[in-house]
């Protein structure tokens, strides 16, 4: 193997683990110039490996779904950021949705570890759900629903019918892409409508979503981004993202 494809399969094996990287880091880690890095970058992304962004890359996920065990590996301090951003949003006695996803479940684990005297959360997440289940001062609401096992979350009719019956103070939304032209995106097709009535039953949303997700889309539209009414993210998003975002006239938190 050559000295290029041994940088590229290191590249890649950076990228599974981490799920994002920079040119500067590919610059720095093996020592070559930023035409040799993003030259690397582009032939990995000829070869469907990766999607470039703005200053760097991310793993290629658009067509492949990630399991939700390996998302929980991938960013967790980024995600364990956007869940205390998130947490600062919530009052006692909010009625609070949550959906599926790997950062939802970082808002749970932060939510046991600060307990609320009196909160309504509502999910369709299996696995949030019995995260906060026992929980003092939480009243625990959980719809019906087809399980899908790549992602814990309930969906279907039966979910939409419970969800239909509330009215939501706030809800966080999580999303596989995030871009001004397509909106809110995600794998699944039962998935992105559930999550789009609990969206529509909720006085304030919020998408959470790490910076590998903005600028990119998924395969079926959750809604709108003018329909949110915040992003929050990671410190990491490339500045010229947040600006552009930001002229948009997307809140970004």
């Amino acid at each position: 193997m050559g000295k290029t494809d041994a940088r590229q399969e290191a590249i890649m094996r950076s990228l599974r683990e981490i799920g994002s990287i920079t040119v500067g880091a590919i610059m720095e880690t093996f020592g070559v110039s930023e035409a040799t890095a993003r030259r690397d970058l582009e032939t990995l992304e000829q070869e469907k490996k990766l999607i470039r962004t703005f200053g760097g890359a991310v793993l290629e996920t658009v067509r492949t779904e990630i399991p939700f065990y390996r998302k929980t590996e991938m960013n967790a301090e980024e995600k364990r950021e956007i869940a205390g951003k998130a947490l600062s949003l919530i009052r006692d006695g909010d009625v609070i949705g949550l959906t599926g996803g790997s950062t939802n479940m970082e808002i749970a684990k932060k939510i046991r570890q600060h307990p609320f005297e009196r909160l309504t959360l509502v999910t369709n997440a299996i696995n949030i759900a019995f995260e906060l289940s026992g929980q003092p001062g939480l009243q625990l609401i959980v719809t019906g629903g087809v399980i899908r096992t790549q992602s814990f979350e309930l969906s279907g009719p039966l979910a939409d019918g419970t969800l239909g019956q509330l009215t939501i103070q706030k809800t966080f939304v999580g999303a596989d892409g995030v871009s001004l032209a397509r909106g809110i995106t995600t794998f699944d097709e039962l998935e992105a409508h559930t999550n789009r009535v609990m969206m529509q039953r909720s006085l304030e949303t919020y998408v959470v979503a790490d910076h590998t997700k903005i600028g990119r889309d998924s395969v079926f539209l959750i809604d709108g981004i003018a329909t949110v009414t915040a992003l929050i993210t990671d410190s990491r998003l490339d500045r010229r993202l947040f600006q552009t975002f930001a002229e948009a006239g997307v809140r970004l938190l």
